[in-house]
């Protein structure tokens, strides 16, 4: 897959695969890339991780679920956005999120 196909699974996609569409653009391909774009696909993936670990642990939680369960379907979006137009202006993006893959 070129660059700019890898960039948009690995970054529009997790709007609706989750981390299913970040992992699929770091294992095809966002591995061998070199600078921004790598970087970015890095750090989406580590974002998605990041949300699917919290939205696991607070599913247990009655009520608090919902509201979280919104509020992180937003920061997804918000976040995927704002990585893809980092990507598109070959600007620096980094996400709020614990760093799994380094």
């Amino acid at each position: 897959m070129n660059e700019k196909t890898l960039t948009i699974i690995g970054t529009l996609g997790v709007i609706l695969f989750g981390v299913i569409a970040s992992a699929v653009a770091w294992f095809a391909g966002g591995k061998e890339l070199s600078g921004n774009s790598r970087e970015i696909i890095r750090q989406m993936f580590n974002f998605e991780l990041t949300i699917f670990i919290a939205s696991l642990i607070l599913s247990f939680i009655p009520l608090v679920n919902i509201l979280a369960g919104l509020v992180i379907m937003i920061a997804n979006i918000v976040f995927a956005i704002k990585s893809f137009a980092a990507s598109n202006n070959n600007a620096e993006f980094k996400a709020p999120c614990y760093e799994f893959i380094k």
